[in-house]
């Protein structure tokens, strides 16, 4: 799995493997999360994440993070895509 972090990929020691390989039964969605560096430390920590979008292609999602990061240059969050699954109701 690659995620973009500060403008850069970075790369974990999966960069090639299960997430990036078709799954069975679901399409994979690239959620964009922002991470926001200013919240308080007496606010709990999920509020300072956020989905912004969720996209349905990998490259779409890496460039919406590198321009998400370009915009926001100077704000005190971060953002970086990951990889799910779209599991219909």
């Amino acid at each position: 799995m690659a995620w973009v972090f500060d403008g850069q990929v970075k790369r974990d020691r999966h960069m090639d493997s299960a997430p990036d390989q078709p799954h069975s039964r679901y399409e994979h969605v690239y959620p964009i999360v922002r991470v926001d560096l200013y919240i308080d430390a007496q606010v709990s920590p999920e509020h300072a994440f956020s989905i912004v979008k969720v996209l349905t292609s990998k490259a779409a999602a890496e460039l919406e993070t590198a321009r998400l990061i370009d915009l926001n240059k100077g704000k005190e969050c971060k953002y970086f895509f990951a990889v799910s699954r779209l599991v219909p109701e």
